[in-house]
């Protein structure tokens, strides 16, 4: 039987990825690297608000790290940890 910690877990993975701002915030930093929040907002052409809003909900769900240089925050795709928890994803859809 699975954990309530471990479906939580991947709730909040699949939650992240259910936005398309979010979606192509981090396809921007998979293909294009790590960028300032400023940067993704240029490129989201959305409020630096509602960009910190929706980096939350990825930071959160381990998919974006986040680190502050000064006054800016930089944030990085993290590859290992969404690989991670796709194949949590698939183990648990294949009942393995």
């Amino acid at each position: 039987m699975l954990s309530q910690s471990y479906l939580r877990e991947l709730k909040s993975f699949h939650r992240a990825l259910g936005d398309v701002t979010r979606l192509r915030a981090v396809q921007i930093l998979a293909t294009e690297g790590d960028l300032s929040v400023s940067e993704l907002v240029r490129r989201l052409h959305i409020s630096q608000p509602l960009m910190s809003w929706h980096l939350h909900r990825v930071t959160r769900a381990g998919i974006v790290r986040t680190t502050r240089v000064g006054r800016e925050v930089r944030c990085a795709f993290d590859r290992e940890r969404f690989a991670e928890l796709q194949e949590q994803t698939f183990r648990t859809l294949a009942n393995r």
